[in-house]
């Protein structure tokens, strides 16, 4: 008898094969022929794209799709021998109950983050929305001028500015439904790997917390990060385990991580973290082993080579961002590790109930519960939270800011370790019912939170309410100057085209010379610290006193309202 093979499902008719061979000989004939300066033209990449940038990236563009056929070519054709039989599967199809509870949060999470959508844009999204938007789409396919843009986000965010009819909410949809899609990608996730209990828990805390919601009414690409990242670490999981339609598997997983990385650079490092986990697991000097793991090896060799294809029009771009040093020559503080330790208990502290010392027994069970996934599963306890470590080693060694947002795409994993060291805490101390008390306490600690869930629904940042309170307030003979940050968001909207906007020291002092009163807006004030020390310093008291300040959600983005009052025979 021959030797039998698999590697995915039973061998298609010859007709379907032939046709498969076909289409992707076709796309290899259309990578051939693509001509190389009209589709340049028709880019039309904007900002930092020049034609040479134009031309570069189309060259790219048809090696990448050269690659993808002849990789798609090669699967086709690839045979590889017979792995063992998987375990059988011990995940039983979700009942009628479970799916009504599942329901009821997608529901409840759908309503809180719907609520308070229209608030004001916060810098980030007006930077989107007044950038990015507008563009055409072949534009937004070749234009990269800031590591701030996320082409998959923008893209979503366009269609659903175009089918809201410009109004500027309309560019958070796209994170509403990845967030609400993000606890049904978890719900099934955390089936695959805990108890349902757990799974629709671990959903349940996620479509109630304040940093969710937050994300989820925030018009940039971290939800669609959260979302794809947990559906490729469960088909990774898949992958890496063994089991029917191997090939198709390796495609889906290749088509998640390349839209993740697309979405936003750092999602490249989820892949990393995968690798690293499959090369720590696999035994290698077992050949069966050996050969099952040549379907996760394709699988991000595809990721890559997607994610090649997808930024090719603007490859030479991103090189150039990624190479140019942020703020060059300007002492920052969100570029170290103790700025991000600090500023993340601060954030974590700011949505969870009971404040700093909440996060830190949160964190003792977090400890127990990833100790616990480590005992059941070494490989699935890395592919949740390596990503997280090679993240954080990457960005530090870049010393790239170092915001703790690049490692929400971990938040469903680490609620769902939560869960797991509650559960594990209360079995060992209460031995009458530990099960359900603990489902009971789980319930609590969502209800606590959804308690700080209003905190998420104060506006962002509120340049709008600024300026209408200035302007509500000026006298004649007044004059307002915006600085730095400020100067840039006014100037963007075109919003107060009578007000001065400047980060020139001489500039403001020659405005107060020559005003009655001089009122000053700014935000960020720890950027403005960095970039512009004296000016800082020239707003401090008593020279200026403070009038207003216009609260935010986003750490140090509130709006402080400064005036000046000349006082005679004084400078």
């Amino acid at each position: 008898m021959g030797t039998a093979v698999s590697g995915g499902p039973p061998p298609a008719p010859e007709g379907r094969r032939r046709a498969a061979d076909l289409a992707w000989a076709t796309v290899l004939l259309a990578a051939i022929v693509l001509p190389v300066t009209p589709t340049a033209a028709w880019f039309d990449g904007t900002y930092t794209a020049t034609r040479d940038d134009l031309v570069a990236g189309t060259w790219v563009l048809k090696l990448a799709l050269a690659t993808l056929a002849a990789a798609g070519l090669a699967i086709r054709h690839l045979r590889l021998p017979d792995d063992p039989a998987p375990p059988a599967s011990t995940i039983t199809p979700a009942g009628g109950r479970e799916l009504l509870a599942v329901g009821a949060i997608v529901v409840l999470a759908l309503g809180l983050r719907l609520y308070r959508v229209d608030s004001e844009l916060w810098l980030d999204e007006i930077l989107l929305r007044v950038r990015y938007v507008p563009l055409e789409f072949r534009q937004l396919l070749s234009t990269y001028d800031s590591q701030n843009h996320q082409p998959l986000y923008t893209i979503m965010a366009r269609l659903a500015w175009l089918a809201a009819g410009g109004a500027d909410w309309s560019v958070r949809l796209p994170a509403v439904l990845f967030g609400t899609g993000s606890l049904v990608a978890l719900w099934a996730f955390g089936r695959r790997v805990t108890s349902s209990a757990e799974a629709i828990l671990a959903a349940l805390v996620l479509a109630v917390s304040y940093h969710h919601v937050w994300f989820s009414q925030n018009a940039r690409g971290y939800t669609a990060m959260l979302f794809l990242a947990i559906l490729a670490t469960s088909v990774f999981l898949r992958l890496a385990t063994g089991g029917p339609a191997m090939s198709r598997q390796a495609w889906l997983y290749g088509v998640l991580m390349a839209l993740a990385t697309y979405t936003h650079l750092t999602a490249a490092l989820i892949a990393v973290g995968h690798a690293l986990a499959l090369a720590l697991t696999t035994p290698w000097p077992d050949p069966a082993r050996r050969r099952r793991a040549a379907w996760p090896v394709i699988a991000l060799a595809l990721s890559a080579i997607l994610t090649v294809c997808l930024y090719a029009p603007m490859l030479p771009q991103v090189v150039r961002q990624l190479s140019t040093p942020t703020m060059a020559g300007v002492e920052v503080e969100w570029t170290g590790a103790g700025w991000m330790l600090t500023e993340g208990l601060r954030v974590l502290s700011q949505g969870i109930p009971g404040g700093l010392v909440t996060v830190v027994v949160a964190l003792l069970v977090l400890a127990v519960g990833v100790g616990s996934y480590w005992r059941q599963s070494r490989a699935t306890a890395l592919l949740m939270f390596l990503p997280v470590l090679v993240t954080l080693l990457a960005v530090l060694a870049a010393r790239h800011n170092l915001w703790p947002r690049f490692f929400f795409f971990a938040a469903g994993f680490i609620v769902l370790a939560a869960l797991r060291g509650g559960f594990v805490l209360v079995t060992t101390v209460i031995r009458w019912q530990p099960r359900r008390i603990a489902i009971l306490g789980a319930c609590g600690v969502a209800v606590l939170s959804l308690l700080t869930v209003p905190r998420a629904w104060v506006p962002k940042q509120q340049f709008q309410a600024a300026l209408e309170f200035v302007e509500g307030e000026r006298q004649p003979g007044d004059v307002t100057v915006a600085v730095d940050v400020a100067a840039h968001v006014y100037l963007m909207r075109g919003w107060a085209p009578s007000w001065g906007l400047t980060t020139s020291l001489p500039m403001l002092d020659a405005v107060e010379r020559s005003a009655g009163r001089t009122w000053v807006v700014y935000t960020l004030p720890a950027r403005m610290r960095a970039v512009a020390p004296a000016l800082a310093d020239h707003l401090s008291p008593p020279r200026y006193e403070a009038v207003r300040i216009f609260p935010a959600s986003v750490g140090g983005g509130e709006i402080h309202i400064l005036r000046h009052t000349p006082v005679p025979g004084h400078d």
